[in-house]
């Protein structure tokens, strides 16, 4: 009899507590902003925005990290925090602007050939962080078939009022049988080491297929700590595994290298995107993957024919590492120093930057990995690398 009293009393306790709870859940009919004190409520489209970034709050925890700037123009949402042990919501009203620029990749100057035609110019990367596909154009008379220089404006217009143009200079070239030589000094991981290793670095590679069979031996006695493995690739409905990913990551592991992995993706949809980290996960298990895993989006040359807008490839890569994350793993983004400049920021987690300089890279954003070169002479691989330095603090 006191066993069903005192579970009675238990469930009163709980319910009470749960009512309690649902009282003080509830939004306040007003915006009062008595608890949350936000210092701005007007946001950038395509940006990140951390809701403790927002608020003023030292003291609440919110449920939810970022604000959803999904949605142009103005916006009402119910704000989730705990404080002091009780979960509230409050009433936000806040608006999404876009006055970014479209993006136009292009220098001072662009070659084709006699013969190509007025469509060679399509090529021309032209991206907006909010259209799919921005009115994109070109000013000025040029002719296809004849060699010369022709000065011509681009212009990129978005749907919200923003424009981009740039003059530039077209360049009509006859075709040349002659063959550029590639430079073929090569960087020494013993220079890499002397020069980058220190108590708060590690040396590493990454590699794939393309360095064929890897005496792995030889490699961990040069003084590689560490190697991020290519797992595979994956587009459309097609995820295939690297040719010598097996080969590679038990390899590496069996000499006491640490290991990292890539994905070479296509994707362009978060669908595609979280199929595709899915898939690395499924051939990881069984591995001790302790470095990241990155998500490696390159095929810049097809972007017109894509109809994405920035905003769509990022949400892609977020996609990947969101999956990543949510099975313990840590994702990173991997791009070059300009790309990473112009497609990926805001990035959501760590970077990792591909930038080939004597000295050190001048990315001025947070990164935890730097690519310093492709041209790595290793012993254990026949041929080139790319080599890479690992920042402890910067990771942690």
């Amino acid at each position: 009899m006191k066993k069903i009293i005192l579970i009675l009393l238990t469930f009163f306790i709980i319910g009470c507590n749960q009512n309690n709870l649902e009282k003080k859940s509830e939004p306040v009919p007003n915006i009062s902003y008595e608890t949350l004190k936000p210092v701005q409520t007007e946001f950038e489209y395509g940006n990140l925005y951390k809701l403790k970034d927002i608020f003023s709050n030292d003291n609440v925890e919110f449920i939810d990290d970022y604000l959803d700037i999904s949605t142009l123009g103005e916006n009402s949402i119910d704000i989730e925090y705990i404080l002091d042990g009780t979960l509230y919501k409050e009433n936000y009203l806040y608006t999404v602007v876009d006055t970014t620029k479209p993006l136009v990749w292009l220098s001072g100057s662009y070659s084709i050939y006699v013969g190509d035609t007025k469509d060679a110019l399509d090529k021309i990367i032209c991206a907006d962080n909010y259209d799919k596909k921005p009115n994109c154009y070109v000013e000025g008379n040029f002719d296809t078939t004849t060699p010369g220089s022709y000065k011509l404006r681009y212009i990129a217009e978005d749907s919200n009022g923003n424009t981009e143009s740039i003059n530039f200079t077209l360049y009509v070239k006859e075709k040349s049988n002659a063959t550029s030589k590639r430079n073929t000094t090569r960087t020494n991981i013993v220079d890499v080491i002397a020069k980058y290793k220190n108590e708060n670095t590690m040396i590493g590679m990454d590699v794939s297929k393309y360095q064929g069979d890897i005496d792995w031996e030889k490699v961990k006695n040069s003084g590689i700590e560490f190697a991020i493995i290519r797992l595979g690739i994956g587009y459309d409905d097609v995820l295939k595994l690297d040719e010598k990913f097996i080969q590679n990551i038990e390899g590496a592991l069996a000499n006491n290298v640490q290991v990292g992995i890539y994905f070479y993706s296509y994707a362009i949809n978060k669908k595609e995107a979280v199929s595709h980290a899915e898939y690395v996960i499924k051939n990881i298990k069984k591995y001790d993957v302790t470095f990241p895993i990155a998500f490696d989006w390159e095929n810049f040359a097809s972007w017109n024919e894509y109809g994405i807008s920035l905003n769509d490839l990022r949400s892609i890569s977020r996609a990947f590492q969101d999956k990543i994350k949510e099975y313990g793993y840590t994702p990173v983004q991997y791009g070059s120093r300009n790309y990473l400049r112009a497609f990926w920021v805001p990035v959501k987690y760590d970077t990792w930057v591909a930038h080939y300089t004597v000295g050190m890279t001048d990315y001025e954003n947070d990164y935890i990995m730097w690519q310093l070169c492709d041209n790595g002479l290793v012993p254990g691989i026949n041929g080139d690398v790319d080599l890479d330095v690992y920042y402890i603090q910067k990771a942690q």
